[in-house]
């Protein structure tokens, strides 16, 4: 064996595939952001998410069901694909809560071979899913009631980082036992998952003794919770909205959405005081999915992310946020309330650490309620609306639906109205819709 390189055999196939070849050849990274280009031997940690919540249009926070369970590669793991686990299944449309937890993502920057122990906390959520494999978790879950304790988190141990144009020599023990080259595990091209690995970051290896490696491009995790954050927003009606920041910080920049029937209009919000609010109108003038991703980009950045991690969360993110019909509220969450609610330790700690949380923040106009109404209920005696219409009009709601009937249901005086709607609400409840 060359003194410039080992072999570890662990057993398994990736992914995970165990590594055979560690090739300790430090060499600098290419394609790397100019602010640490130049600054070799650092360890950089970033990262990005987003905690999305619906509100009604006073205002206040409605619980609602992540029904989108099928949107990740069958490679995440959760806690009950976690090997080691004692759970055996997860139905996670079972669970309600007022925030979802969607997509964290956290990168490692380093131009030598290193490894660093890592965990994160959400003392206040469940944790859903996952990926690589964990050494240890707690997923914050009542196995019996389904009920959200908290107190989760994910401890991954050690991590190995790889830095990206030495990848090529690692190799894994292919099906036969020979050694083929390492990879991360395959994804498509509609996969918006994928998105998130268009950066330079390191190549980050967990190990578990079962299926050996697992590699990807950063850690993941996701998951809900019963939270408030400080950010309140009111419809008034006629594009008129009332945002309040709670906290005692001052909040980070905003943009109020609204897109619909093929239009989008958009406007930035300077960061709002402590303890305040303000009035803000939406523009008449419409504008593009292109200007608006431009838009959300040049905050990512400004709070310091480098710019390929924020096309990777835009690009992650393209269909959700400028592709769903509604409107919403997208906000940075202060990094010190971040770091409360998801504690991040990297141990050695980084030279660098950036955390950019996004909150996504939907909501119902007094319009859209009246439209909704109309929509699924009809406006009087007689005036049904075609199984079809309705049908369509769910499923342009998506998992917004069920929170945004019970809304309107409150606010409806007509009984036949709301018996129409709370029959439609128990289809939805019973998986008939």
């Amino acid at each position: 064996m060359s003194r410039r390189s080992r072999t570890i055999w662990a057993g398994g196939i990736a992914t995970g595939c165990a590594a055979v070849a560690l090739i300790l050849l430090p060499a600098l990274l290419q394609g790397y952001d100019s602010r640490q280009a130049s600054q070799p031997g650092r360890l950089v940690v970033h990262e990005w998410g987003t905690f999305t919540s619906f509100a009604g249009s006073n205002g206040v926070n409605l619980e609602f069901r992540p029904l989108v369970t099928n949107d990740l590669p069958r490679f995440i793991m959760n806690p009950f694909s976690q090997p080691g686990s004692p759970f055996s299944e997860l139905a996670k449309d079972r669970f309600v809560a007022r925030q979802r937890m969607e997509t964290p993502v956290t990168y490692f920057y380093t131009d030598v071979r290193r490894v660093v122990n890592v965990r994160v906390g959400f003392p206040q959520g469940m944790l859903t899913e996952w990926y690589p494999v964990v050494k240890q978790f707690e997923s914050g879950k009542d196995n019996d009631t389904n009920a959200i304790l908290g107190h989760a988190y994910l401890d991954w141990g050690a991590v190995r980082l790889t830095p990206p144009d030495q990848f090529a020599d690692v190799r894994v023990r292919g099906p036969k036992g020979q050694a083929v080259p390492a990879s991360l595990p395959p994804v498509t091209e509609k996969d918006h998952y994928g998105r998130a690995r268009e950066t330079d970051s390191a190549i980050v290896e967990t190990v578990d003794a079962r299926r050996g490696s697992h590699f990807e491009k950063f850690l993941f995790y996701r998951g809900l919770g019963n939270f408030e954050l400080p950010i309140k927003l009111v419809a008034l009606g006629s594009d008129r909205f009332e945002v309040t920041n709670a906290a005692d910080d001052m909040s980070g920049a905003l943009l109020l959405v609204r897109i619909g029937r093929d239009r989008v209009r958009f406007t930035r919000i300077d960061p709002i005081s402590p303890r305040s609010a303000t009035e803000i109108a939406l523009p008449s003038e419409e504008s593009s999915v292109d200007l608006l991703a431009e838009a959300v980009v040049r905050e990512l950045t400004a709070a310091g992310l480098y710019e390929k991690e924020a096309l990777a969360m835009v690009n992650t993110w393209r269909s959700s946020w400028f592709g769903e019909n509604g409107t919403r509220l997208l906000y940075l969450v202060p990094g010190a309330l971040t770091d409360e609610l998801l504690p991040l330790a990297v141990d050695p700690a980084p030279d660098e650490r950036v955390r950019v949380l996004v909150g996504r923040l939907e909501t119902l106009t007094p319009e859209d309620c009246r439209r909704l109404v109309q929509a699924l209920a009809g406006g009087g005696p007689g005036e049904t609306p075609a199984a079809d219409a309705v049908k369509a009009e769910l499923a342009s709601m998506g998992r917004f639906a069920e929170p945004a009937i019970q809304f309107v249901i409150g606010q409806t005086s007509d009984a036949a109205v709301r018996g129409r709607l709370q029959a439609i609400l128990a289809d939805i409840r019973a998986g008939r819709k």
